[in-house]
């Protein structure tokens, strides 16, 4: 069977699903993503990865999976042909309906599923759907092992066997009973929940009134179209209302979640918006008062005080490939790590919990945090020191030949400075300065971050690498030489 190979991608399969767009529409796309490439995962193709995932689970000794979906357009038409094809493998399976992606993870471990997927198009617009698929435990299956199922799909060679049984599973009750259980506050918060028009908004409300929470509510409706707000809560300009709503209600946080629930932001009760990296000190120093001598992950777009400050809160600060996948997987095979952060709000907690990323769970966990003590979200975070960084920017560039630019600049930096590339290229300027280019994983343009102890430097730091950059007319937009960054850019900062 033919299938566009571009779908399967290194974290998921995610593609173009739907019937017909607008002229409106498709020029939005071409805005974000270039050139509009059709629908390519049709409901033929949603039952024969169907296949192909339930192929690989009997081939893993496998045969009782869960799947769920995102609210967004097209969304359980997908989920049910998907499930037709994993029922042709002989695997039964369990729908869970409309579910955020960690409550899939969630069920996977604690019921004992042989398998999960979440039918989602996470934090891209309507166009987009796919799947997010793991095995026993909630292992990723991604990289080459997507691979291996394209290939599979493109050679039919699935397992044919009797049809499996489908049934419903009702997970919320569980998942909301464990969240009330293991995340109990001493004081009671005011809290602005802003959910992006994603499906968190079904969900995360409830909880944190549970929780005690007085709760404001933005965006709860879900609409994949976004109409608001990109749901992304590691863009400062994406959560510019919660900001604003948050000192409005003088509340004492704010929390941002995105499309399907596997990563939050927060913003203190003043509104400043709090950097992932940052949340994850605190929330390290807190683990390691328990566990001690454990290691601490993080992703290569994070900030250099974790290697400067986790040693001295006892912990080994261990820097890791961006994406949830490959950092799901080494938390699997290092029972050392105890904690995971990245920069884009994914947190995974491996005390208490099972080693996944889940937004509402880690939101939790910060306001329990907050509790122990009298101080406002501000106060707290002032135990983290200040540096001067920018938010993630994003140059457009082409799937096909990204990979090879990052790879030549990393070629040209490393003759001049110290360069770690286990994920695109992070070039240390200075003791206390680093920029980072990498190529994206999910979409069609450049990574870029730096960090510097001043305004002055970090300005330096990013002109330095806008020469190399400026180099290759294929990157669609250029870095602000002027300013620490603006959202001025195609997609965003710059």
């Amino acid at each position: 069977m033919n299938v566009d190979a571009s779908i399967f991608r290194e974290y998921d399969i995610r593609g173009v699903a739907g019937e017909k767009f607008t002229k409106k529409a498709l020029l939005e796309y071409e805005k974000w993503y270039g050139k509009f490439p059709g629908v390519n995962i049709t409901p033929e193709v949603a039952t024969a990865i169907g296949r192909g995932y339930g192929t690989m689970i009997r081939k893993k000794g496998g045969r009782r999976v869960i799947v769920g979906h995102e609210l967004r357009p097209y969304g359980e038409e997908l989920k049910r042909h998907f499930i037709r094809g994993v029922l042709d493998t002989g695997c039964d399976v369990e729908d869970a309906g409309v579910a955020l992606t960690p409550i899939v993870y969630f069920a996977t471990e604690y019921y004992g599923f042989d398998g999960g997927v979440n039918v989602t198009g996470s934090h891209n617009v309507y166009f987009f759907n796919g799947f997010k698929l793991m095995g026993r435990h909630v292992d990723p299956i991604f990289g080459e092992e997507l691979q291996d199922m394209r290939r599979l799909i493109e050679k039919e060679e699935w397992v044919k066997n009797t049809e499996g049984k489908l049934t419903k599973k009702e997970v919320f009750t569980d998942y909301r009973k464990y969240l009330l259980e293991h995340n109990r506050f001493e004081r009671k918060f005011k809290v602005v929940i802003d959910s992006g028009n994603g499906s968190a908004g079904k969900f995360a409300p409830q909880i944190f009134r549970e929780l005690g929470c007085e709760v404001t509510e933005l965006f709860s409706r879900a609409d994949a179209r976004f109409p608001n707000h990109v749901p992304d809560p590691e863009d400062p300009y994406a959560m510019r209302f919660l900001i604003d709503k948050t000192t409005e209600e003088k509340a004492d946080m704010g929390i941002g979640f995105d499309a399907d629930g596997d990563r939050f932001g927060a913003v203190d009760e003043k509104g400043k918006f709090i950097n992932a990296d940052h949340m994850i000190l605190v929330i390290s120093r807190d683990i390691l008062t328990r566990k001690p001598g454990k290691k601490i992950l993080y992703d290569i777009k994070c900030s250099r005080l974790l290697d400067d400050l986790l040693p001295g809160f006892g912990g080994i600060p261990l820097m890791h490939k961006t994406g949830h996948a490959p950092i799901k997987r080494s938390m699997r095979e290092d029972k050392e790590i105890i904690f995971g952060g990245e920069i884009s709000g994914h947190f995974y907690f491996a005390e208490d919990y099972f080693r996944i990323d889940d937004g509402l769970y880690a939101a939790a966990k910060f306001l329990q945090l907050m509790s122990k003590t009298n101080l406002t979200v501000s106060q707290f975070m002032e135990q983290v020191p200040e540096t001067i960084s920018t938010p993630e920017l994003k140059l457009p560039c082409e799937d096909r030949i990204k990979h090879e630019i990052v790879d030549k600049i990393k070629n040209y930096f490393v003759q001049l400075f110290k360069v770690i590339d286990i994920d695109g290229a992070r070039i240390e300027f200075s003791d206390t300065s680093w920029g980072l280019v990498r190529a994206s994983n999910t979409s069609p343009y450049l990574t870029i971050r730096f960090e510097a102890d001043t305004a002055e430097e970090l300005i330096k730091c990013k002109n330095r690498l806008a020469d190399e950059l400026e180099k290759y007319p294929e990157i669609g937009d250029r870095l602000d030489r002027k300013n620490v960054t603006s959202h001025t850019g195609r997609l965003g900062w710059i």
